[in-house]
């Protein structure tokens, strides 16, 4: 008979799976330390989809102005798995019948690969190819990819393979029974790995925008499963609000502080106008006799596996008429010479952003929409359990009660409940495209009278 094989890297190397199963992966990780991943999961991560999420940097075009941002996908994919066989691990401490090999196969494996399908510069990609027809979100590329991954390993069923690109779409629930729904729960959902991982890994390399009392992946220490309206959901101890109020207070944090900071807005617009420029100039990404605009390069996942944040290096270094500014961006990027903030509007702006950039000839000024929600609405939506041990028993044992997210927080009036609490924001930046002074300070100039005259039409 055989053995199993798996087609691993770049090369297309042939490696039989029991001779892959022998051994763990050892990951060393700047936020967990070293930990150890079972070998199914090194099987996948030796496939080059997988591999190219090391050309992913996690927060885009993010270090332009955080410097430190440089962490990837592959680092976050990483650290989402482990998050899951830990907090698999808590559940079985008091599940009955506990968390299969199969089952936590399926949860594991989805961890790795939920972000397998992300375009360059993160969500950045999506925006970009939003311009030019169907919207599309990385989650149907991760199913695509990880599917191709998986049919390319004889260990794995197809059964299996349905689950685990269920639970990377979220869709999962229709595939479990009312017992096993819990584990729709732990890839996807309000208080899962993959935000627990994201926050955390951010706050390491981006340091400064929050300070956690103590590391949100202590929430899934005591974490269990309880039965809510005849099916099983995950829940978490009372204890612990302050930590899933922390988390969500950290997520708003990062989106004012750094993932909508407005430097890096203008850096985002700077890296859209690279790709706008590729596209007008009939750049086509190639690669093994495939060929596509970058806009529809997702629509083919053979050609897709190969396209990451090294694209702008093969645009720079490209001999195609017509890149000039494309070129030109690229070197401010590097250089950290970003559009400028010109002002801020309360309400949406491009068809007059439109008509100055017709009267300049050129594109000198461009919008972009920041929306964050409030604290309160932000917490508000979460759909999150809790539970509180009987006071005759021990944590492990059956005899619960399930506590709501507003019981919990009662629960919790004695206890310091860190988080800062902001308001909504939703305004339109412009930002001016032009290094010459002069000609941002005309633009300062127009916009700001275009502003006296909307605040008047407002009130």
């Amino acid at each position: 008979m055989q053995p199993s094989t798996v087609r691993c890297g770049s090369a297309g190397i042939v490696l039989p799976i029991d001779e892959m199963e022998q051994s763990e992966l050892t990951v060393p990780d700047a936020v967990y330390g070293t930990f150890r991943l079972p070998s199914f999961v090194r099987a996948v991560t030796e496939a080059h989809e997988f591999v190219r999420l090391k050309y992913l940097k996690q927060l885009g075009v993010s270090n332009a102005v955080f410097g430190t941002a440089r962490h990837t996908r592959y680092d976050h994919s990483l650290g989402a798995c482990y998050l899951s066989g830990r907090l698999l691990d808590a559940v079985n401490k008091t599940l009955n019948p506990p968390v299969t090999e199969d089952e936590r196969k399926c949860v594991m494996l989805a961890a790795a690969l939920h972000d397998i399908g992300h375009g360059p510069f993160s969500h950045l990609w999506e925006k970009f190819v939003e311009v030019y027809g169907a919207p599309w979100r990385h989650e149907r590329s991760s199913v695509e990819l990880a599917q191709r991954v998986l049919d390319r390993l004889e260990n794995v069923s197809v059964k299996q393979i349905a689950l685990i690109c269920a639970l990377i779409r979220g869709d999962a629930a229709d595939l479990l029974t009312s017992d096993r729904q819990f584990l729709a729960h732990i890839v996807s959902s309000d208080v899962d790995v993959d935000r627990c991982d994201y926050l955390q890994r951010d706050a390491h390399h981006v340091p400064g925008v929050i300070e956690p009392s103590r590391p949100f992946r202590q929430m899934f220490d005591r974490v269990r499963v309880v039965t809510v309206e005849g099916k099983a959901r995950l829940a978490y101890h009372w204890q612990d609000y302050p930590l899933v109020y922390e988390m969500a207070c950290a997520r708003q944090a990062f989106h004012r502080r750094c993932y909508q900071d407005v430097e890096v807005l203008g850096a985002e617009l700077m890296m859209l106008d690279v790709m706008h420029e590729a596209e007008r100039a009939g750049f086509r990404f190639t690669r093994d006799g495939n060929s596509e605009p970058l806009s529809k390069v997702h629509d083919k996942p053979e050609l897709f596996r190969y396209l990451n944040d090294n694209i702008t290096s093969e645009l720079a270094a490209s001999k195609l008429p017509g890149l000039d500014r494309a070129k030109a961006l690229i070197a401010r990027l590097q250089s950290k010479d970003l559009y400028k903030e010109v002002i801020r509007f309360s309400i949406d702006m491009i068809e007059e952003v439109n008509k100055f950039n017709h009267q300049q000839g050129k594109p000198i000024v461009a919008q972009a929409f920041r929306y964050i929600k409030s604290t309160k609405q932000w917490f508000g939506s979460f759909n999150v359990t809790f539970y509180k041990p009987s006071p005759t028993k021990r944590d492990d044992d059956d005899d619960v009660a399930v506590v709501s997210l507003e019981e919990a927080r009662d629960l919790n009036h004695s206890n310091t409940v860190t988080g800062e609490s902001a308001e909504e924001i939703k305004e339109y930046i412009i930002y001016c495209t032009d290094t010459n002074p002069a000609v941002h300070s005309a633009a300062q100039q127009y916009f700001a009278k275009l502003r006296g005259g909307s605040a008047a039409k407002e009130s």
